[in-house]
């Protein structure tokens, strides 16, 4: 089984922009690079005073988009990609770096999403929405 948050995840990584602001680098050798980027919810722990991105649907599981002889043959996805920092143009350089990947992939920006500052928690947030079905017979989500 494919798993397409996974997919969303591992081409934001290699974005050079994304990369260089939400790479945290390891302590030694043996670690593997992590990055700012969170499925669902930022936990806790997240150091939120440097950038992040929290990955999340705004209109549950994906569903199913095209149907022949009475089976799903495409599936249609929605992400919603908030994008985090203490700074509003950094903020809008991942999030265009972000719409790019998502075009890349397939994905469209859909209406609605956010643009705001949070005084509360001092960080500005983009918060756009993405649309895309699967090509037919890929379903093996």
């Amino acid at each position: 089984m494919k798993d397409m948050w996974m997919d969303v995840y591992n081409a934001l990584i290699v974005n050079p922009v994304i990369a260089k602001h939400l790479a945290i680098k390891p302590s030694s050798d043996e670690e593997e690079t992590t990055y700012q980027i969170k499925f669902y919810e930022a936990p806790e722990t997240l150091d939120v005073t440097k950038p992040f991105i929290v990955i999340d649907t705004f209109s549950g599981p994906q569903t199913n988009a095209y149907h022949m002889a009475n089976k799903p043959v495409s599936l249609t996805f929605n992400f919603q990609i908030n994008v985090e920092t203490q700074n509003r143009l950094l903020t809008k350089e991942i999030a265009k770096a972000v719409k790019e990947v998502m075009w890349e992939m397939g994905y469209g920006q859909l209406n609605g999403g956010l643009d705001t500052y949070f005084r509360e928690t001092k960080r500005f947030v983009d918060a756009r929405r993405y649309r895309k079905n699967t090509r037919i017979h890929d379903t093996d989500y």
